[in-house]
């Protein structure tokens, strides 16, 4: 657990229970099972307790009282693994709470600015937990657009090696970027609802003329980002399933171009299963079966029926 006093400037590390002070305003960073040492002191309702202590698919934004609740899914692609993560986060008027594991890259980035003492500018303490807040919305939203990134570099470094023709299992690779393509849309379609939710009257940092006038401008950007996250999130699932279209194309190309390659060689073979028919006739009086040369005559004129073959289909650039 990490508590930084924006008042004091004082950085906790250690819990203690006596190091709340309404009066004081803090920055807090905790685990689902550390959340348990801070309910009672910040008067934590049940539901929202249990909603941190297990996953849930759901984004939440429930307004109380005391604090606003927040319960975000988050995705994070590491190398070509790909995780649904949860962050929580309570917004009071004197503290912000951020509440998920500690490999979340959240869990770092709020701990990276309570042990560096982060210094806002010399603004109302709820201001400057609105700026974390921000932060911490604004990195998530940076977040979710480099793991885009990444996976529109995997799309086109699929496309590219079906192109080039190199061999390798691309349904494999096509439905696992699809999937994640879907899990991404999926994870980011609830963020509009947040999104249109922090722009009106009812949250708390806009519950206050002065944090409003200050903040609202900020608030929109975060609303823009979002819309722009879910367009490119669109967007990269459309290139993914695109890849499935060319895969399918490519391989009815090369189905084609066997059935193809059947049809030259039936057509090349029949002039000499027509040959091999005749004289495989068992009637008695057939002169050529009389000819001393008509073993090798016969197998020349195959050979060279073969050849026109190759060379008419190679010309009219079929072979």
């Amino acid at each position: 657990m990490y508590v930084l006093n924006l008042d004091t400037r004082e950085k906790i590390e250690k819990f203690d229970k006596y190091f709340y002070n309404t009066k004081d305003s803090y920055v807090m960073l905790s685990t689902p099972n550390e959340l348990k040492l801070l309910k009672n002191i910040l008067n934590i309702d049940e539901i929202t307790f249990k909603d941190c202590l297990t996953f849930d698919e759901n984004i939440k934004l429930d307004l109380f009282d005391d604090y606003d609740f927040l319960s975000v899914n988050t995705f994070n692609l590491d190398g070509n693994d790909s995780m649904i993560e949860e962050i929580n986060i309570y917004t009071s008027d004197n503290y912000i709470l951020v509440v998920s594991q500690e490999e979340h890259y959240i869990y770092c980035f709020v701990k990276t600015l309570i042990l560096n003492n982060i210094k806002l500018d010399d603004t109302p303490p709820i201001v400057s937990l609105f700026k974390i807040n921000y932060l911490i919305f604004k990195n998530i939203i940076v977040h979710e657009f480099e793991n885009l990134e990444q996976i529109e570099d995997m799309i086109l470094e699929i496309e590219d090696a079906m192109m080039d023709g190199k061999k390798d299992d691309y349904i494999t690779q096509i439905n696992y970027v699809r999937s994640i393509t879907r899990s991404v849309v999926k994870n980011t379609r609830p963020l509009l609802y947040i999104g249109d939710r922090i722009i009106k009257e009812n949250i708390r940092y806009l519950k206050y003329s002065d944090v409003k006038k200050y903040n609202l401008e900020n608030l929109q950007g975060l609303d823009f980002g979002i819309d722009k996250l879910y367009a490119f999130a669109l967007s990269t699932r459309e290139l993914a399933d695109k890849l499935l279209d060319i895969h399918s194309s490519q391989v009815a190309e090369k189905t084609n171009n066997l059935i193809t390659k059947l049809t030259i060689l039936t057509a090349i073979a029949a002039p000499l299963t027509i040959i091999t028919g005749i004289y495989g006739m068992n009637f008695k009086y057939m002169p050529e079966l009389e000819l001393l040369y008509g073993y090798p005559l016969i197998l020349g004129i195959m050979v060279c029926i073969i050849v026109i073959g190759i060379l008419i289909f190679k010309f009219n650039k079929l072979l």
